[in-house]
């Protein structure tokens, strides 16, 4: 029996570990950056066999190649994030280049290395050609995680920035600017053909491609949770897509969520959004309606650190929201008359003329016959059942002789949660 125990929780143990304990896939292109250059003498001479390391700052995580006979270097799927190139090489001194990377992004660092001792390293800086993209001609931005942050942000979601890209135009139903059903159109290209990949992974959706759903708060939010805490860099490619997207001719949108550090890191926020300080609306107060009461609250924890020092790290996040709201419904309901059992229509005159369903002789030939034969009016069930309705209040909605409108407030309240986790290491 104590065997039969051992074994599930080894196995249990071993299978946490192979997801937690993440590689790079290789062709994950689309959430990654590439690094490459050429080392060179003070003559310009190229220096084959020179060492070329590049190290993740935050992590201590290094990829190390030599130079080739041309002295080039390559470094692909880089992650996103604060690296350092280190190149050495006997009977020269020890260069190091700092360098941003950021997703979806080539960096092209050539490296002039100077002849002395190889202990005395030395920081360069890189050439101007560095932020030049030569290895692709995508065109297209990067909003920072910081920035995500820090910048007006009504639902916390990373999605919100994707109309102010250059290119994106978001498309509203016709007659009002309401962003419920709204799309993003990239470049001219339809809507559908918007691709989204997180982690490299492609999100789209299967039948209407990328394109947002609306929030609650009638703003757009992702196919997918993504919020503002949980995403470390946000990229759009508005036009000329490489093949590492491969799936619509349209934009382009890459996130790629945060990863543990050597530091530990983390937040822990509440946004609270009301309308104590809001006016009541002028169609409400037209019906002596009261401004209802709306609390939008988000809340949430995100926290990274390592698990194992330069070799195994995990992040984590959470984001609740409870948004109590109530909003406003118009409907049409019978007016008083027409629950009384008379009808009232304009004759060819303009006159209002009332036909008690009941009573009236006002129907047939020469207009002496009964409405209603029998007299019963009404029919009882129908009375029944609108005596469930209520009265109505707007007299700018129905006909205003048989039908009247009701407007007022309904409880719609939302509630939601979303979690992300990441592990990541070598």
């Amino acid at each position: 029996m104590r065997k039969q125990r051992v074994v599930p929780l080894f196995v249990s143990a071993v299978v946490f570990v192979g997801l937690v304990v993440v590689q790079p896939a290789l062709g994950q292109t689309a959430a990654s950056a590439t690094v490459s250059g050429v080392v060179s003498d003070a003559s310009g001479a190229v220096v084959p066999r020179a060492k070329v390391a590049l190290l993740d700052k935050a992590t201590g995580l290094a990829l190390t190649q030599e130079t080739s006979p041309a002295g080039q270097y390559t470094f692909a799927n880089v992650l996103p994030g604060n690296d350092a190139i280190t190149v050495t090489m006997k009977d020269f001194v020890q260069a190091e280049v700092q360098v941003n990377v950021e997703v979806g992004k080539s960096y092209n660092i050539n490296v002039a290395l100077r002849v002395g001792a190889p202990t005395m390293p030395v920081e360069v800086t890189a050439r101007p050609g560095a932020e030049l993209q030569t290895l692709n001609a995508t065109v297209g931005n990067v909003v920072q995680g910081e920035e995500m942050v820090r910048l007006p942000n009504i639902n916390r979601s990373a999605m919100v920035y994707y109309d102010l890209q250059p290119l994106v135009a978001p498309t509203y139903p016709t007659g009002g600017t309401n962003q419920v059903n709204s799309q993003a159109t990239v470049a001219g290209s339809r809507s559908d053909q918007t691709t989204l990949t997180v982690d490299g992974i492609d999100a789209t959706d299967n039948i209407i491609g990328a394109s947002v759903k609306p929030d609650p708060a009638n703003v757009v939010d992702s196919p997918i949770p993504l919020t503002s805490d949980s995403v470390q860099e946000f990229g759009v490619a508005t036009t000329n897509s490489n093949a590492s997207y491969g799936r619509g001719e349209g934009g382009q949108f890459t996130f790629v969520t945060k990863r543990g550090t050597n530091a530990l890191h983390g937040a822990l926020y509440e946004y609270l959004q009301n309308n104590d300080l809001n006016a009541n609306t002028w169609d409400r107060n037209r019906v002596g309606i009261p401004n209802p009461k709306l609390e939008d609250n988000r809340f949430g924890v995100a926290v990274g650190g390592p698990i194992w020092k330069n070799r195994t790290f995990i992040f984590g996040s959470y984001e609740g929201r409870r948004f109590p709201q109530s909003s406003t419904i118009s409907r049409v309901v019978p007016t008083d008359s027409l629950r009384a059992g008379t009808l009232r229509f304009l004759d060819a005159s303009g006159t209002v003329r009332d036909y008690p369903l009941a009573t009236s002789t006002s129907c047939g030939a020469g207009n002496s016959s009964a409405c209603d034969p029998r007299g019963l009016g009404l029919n009882p069930v129908v009375g029944a059942l609108w005596s469930h309705l209520p009265v109505g209040n707007d007299s700018s909605v129905g006909d205003g002789l048989n039908t009247i409108g009701f407007r007022s407030t309904a409880s719609t309240p939302s509630s939601s949660c979303s979690t992300s986790a990441r592990g990541s290491g070598r």
